[in-house]
């Protein structure tokens, strides 16, 4: 079956369509990595993957490096354990948890910061560069949500949780906020890596196809729908009302002498 051709100004417009869809799709991703970058920052720095509970025996909170404990003389909470000093870490499945969702916020990071690279290279590159990335970092996040239980047969977690807390066992206590949002991530940074290769396929068909001269209609990028006549320019011609024209009518009509009144 033969492809009907688009002559070049047809093919015009339905590029300029595409593009405009296009363009608020790759804003979209632009956007969600932004934020999904933040929220990584936050579930990572946050001690509050687990915690206490109304019924558990202890008081605490704890994340993927960082254990806090009430201060009663003070009325605050204590933190111990640092993310640049692993043997501040309780075990080592916290300090493996502390490792892959670090390098997941960080290529995050990177992921942002090649926001810029836009203006310098070609988007098609930068899209993959980006996928790439971000598919790597819902790895590392997965990763670390699934080893992050192994730690909770410590003896620190059992003096909040009590003694039913063990591996993969969470005891008295509960999950907190920042495990949801790290577990929400992986999704989140699955979705933005499969529609960045999406934009970049995209973007590869119209640095294809803009340049040729003619056009079929499977080779618009993709784009289905037909041209409609709205679609279609139309040229305007502005008629004078009829209050200008009966005044330029009488005023041409006074330039001209009348018959039988000349002097």
């Amino acid at each position: 079956m033969m492809h009907q051709n688009y002559n070049p100004e047809t093919a015009k417009i339905y590029h300029f369509r595409y593009m405009r869809e296009y363009r608020a799709v790759a804003v979209l991703w632009g956007l969600l990595s932004i934020i999904w970058c933040i929220l990584n920052l936050v579930a990572f720095v946050q001690p509050q993957w687990i915690g206490d509970s109304p019924t558990s025996p202890g008081y605490g909170h704890l994340g993927v490096y960082q254990h806090c404990y009430p201060d009663t003389a003070q009325g605050i909470y204590i933190c111990s354990g640092s993310f640049v000093d692993f043997k501040s870490i309780l075990n080592d499945s916290f300090r493996a948890s502390t490792f892959f969702v670090g390098v997941s916020a960080l290529l995050m990071l990177i992921v942002v910061a090649a926001l810029l690279l836009f203006f310098c290279f070609r988007k098609t590159y930068v899209f993959v560069f980006c996928g790439i990335l971000q598919l790597v970092s819902a790895v590392f996040m997965f990763l670390s949500c699934v080893i992050f239980p192994n730690g909770w047969s410590h003896a620190e977690v059992r003096t909040i949780c009590g003694s039913d807390a063990n591996e993969y066992r969470l005891g008295e206590c509960q999950v907190r906020w920042g495990y949801i949002l790290a577990i929400l991530g992986i999704f989140d940074a699955l979705v933005l890596g499969v529609l960045a290769f999406f934009l970049a396929t995209k973007r590869a068909k119209i640095e294809i196809y803009s340049t040729s001269g003619t056009v079929t209609k499977s080779e618009l990028n993709g784009y289905s729908e037909t041209v409609s006549k709205r679609s279609l320019p139309i040229q305007v011609m502005t008629v004078p009302d009829n209050e200008d024209r009966y005044s330029e009518y009488s005023q041409s009509q006074r330039q001209q002498p009348r018959n039988g009144f000349q002097l």
